[in-house]
């Protein structure tokens, strides 16, 4: 997926600019969080803007992206205008901390894809690790945006290293966020989880929990699941 553009069933997305390119992180997260009653979606380290436009496709939602990054808002800029929601979707570029004060709207949903390396060497493009370390987004910056922005029955959506759920969770916990729905994510049946995704709410217990493998145990061939969630976004399904 290093291409300069990536073509979606209703939608392309241009990458010239960004640091991080359209991954399989960003589609599953788009295709999985919950926005089907959203009015007012956030979109948090935009990048491409690809999150953003899923939800504009899968929903009715008003859209908001931010994103710190001026060269991933070119991009984003860019593919915001040529896709069919252009009239439902604005960028900030700004960081979410600094939003989050100023903002006085509320969200029913904030979906992130967020930078999640810590304390390990960084990508020696400025912009790459901008987009994959934590130092400029840490969780606990995230969470406390969140807190702020959500309306009182609003979800937090995010894909993250299985191996970061509990710092998500502890974090969420302090602002009385619990995990409504989790997927928790394996390349294949024999590989150990890699990612989480979860939704966190005010007040409600785990009420979905599912294990997706995006390959089954032949490689190259996707799994039912994940056809199944992203279907309507992959020309090859």
């Amino acid at each position: 997926m290093s291409n300069n553009y990536f073509c979606f069933k209703q939608f392309a997305v241009v990458q010239d600019n960004t640091a991080m390119k359209v991954g399989t992180d960003g589609v599953l997260l788009g295709a999985w969080c919950d926005c089907a009653n959203a009015r007012r979606v956030l979109d948090v380290g935009t990048g491409t803007g690809l999150i953003a436009m899923m939800v504009a496709q899968r929903s009715e939602a008003q859209v908001t992206a931010v994103e710190i990054d001026s060269s991933a808002c070119i991009d984003a800029v860019g593919n915001f205008g040529n896709c069919p929601w252009s009239d439902r979707i604005e960028l900030f570029n700004l960081p979410i901390q600094e939003f989050a004060v100023d903002c006085t709207d509320r969200f029913d949903l904030i979906v992130s894809n967020p930078p999640f390396f810590s304390n390990s060497l960084k990508a020696p493009s400025a912009g790459r690790a901008l987009a994959r370390h934590d130092d400029s987004l840490p969780v606990t910056d995230l969470l406390d945006s969140a807190a702020r922005l959500l309306t009182d029955n609003g979800r937090l959506s995010v894909i993250i290293p299985a191996d970061r759920l509990d710092d998500y969770n502890a974090e969420a916990s302090r602002h009385r966020l619990t995990a409504v729905r989790r997927a928790m994510l394996r390349p294949s049946p024999a590989q150990p989880f890699h990612r989480a995704m979860v939704e966190y709410g005010y007040g409600a217990a785990l009420a979905t929990d599912e294990v997706i493998c995006i390959e089954t145990t032949e490689h190259g061939v996707y799994s039912p699941e994940y056809v199944a969630l992203t279907r309507d976004f992959y020309l090859k399904f």
